[in-house]
């Protein structure tokens, strides 16, 4: 039994822990694991981002200039099926879904493809921070922008979407100019507002505008 004891406290003796140098490549790997997880993650978020605005916003605005070309009127100048029944003006009248479809089919186009909801001029999107937003595109007119798209979210306009796309379309993020300008309180302006950050929550009545050609 005393010999046994003996061996023991060898083994003991014996065994050695980690050393500084193995703790170091140890904690640069898990580093590297996680910066991956992360880096994989925003791909993916601005796959989602870019996939949103070639399926949405930038599908409206295509359907938008082939109306004009083929019958050489405004989108949505009318609230109606049939974009008559009143004086046409050339400013868009912020037509309902359904109005906006019915023109388009009438002439022999096809409306964009409807979102989960539903609705072709609405679509989900989950920001950064994780709030789900419900966004409604609507075609309007104001003297300060001529005819634009709207968008709006149900939680205020996400802000990481809103730089990913404002970077698409005018190639940085400036909010307050350009083709693509967010406004913190959907009160259009000759110019509008700065983008805040992404961390942070924007109010719940802000919004983006799109620049339409016409």
């Amino acid at each position: 039994m005393l010999q046994n004891l003996t061996r023991l406290r060898a083994n003991i003796r014996n065994e050695k822990g980690f050393t500084l140098i193995e703790m170091a490549i140890v904690l640069i790997i898990i580093g590297i694991i996680i910066g991956a997880v992360v880096k994989g993650k925003d791909v993916i978020k601005s796959a989602e981002q870019k996939r949103l605005y070639s399926s949405f916003i930038r599908e409206w605005q295509t359907v938008y200039n082939n109306y004009y070309d083929r019958t050489g009127w405004i989108l949505g100048d009318l609230n109606t099926a049939t974009n008559t029944g009143g004086t046409r003006d050339g400013y868009c009248s912020g037509a309902n879904e359904g109005n906006l479809n019915s023109q388009l089919s009438n002439v022999g186009l096809n409306p964009p493809a409807q979102g989960p909801t539903g609705l072709t001029n609405v679509r989900t999107y989950t920001d950064n921070n994780g709030i789900q937003h419900r966004l409604t595109l609507l075609f309007l007119y104001n003297p300060n922008l001529g005819n634009y798209m709207r968008v709006t979210s149900t939680n205020g306009f996400p802000i990481d979407m809103g730089l990913s796309w404002d970077r698409i379309i005018d190639g940085s993020a400036d909010g307050t100019t350009g083709d693509l300008q967010y406004d913190s309180d959907a009160t259009p302006a000759a110019t509008q507002d700065a983008w805040p950050s992404a961390s942070v929550a924007s109010p719940a009545i802000s919004c983006i505008y799109v620049m339409l050609d016409f």
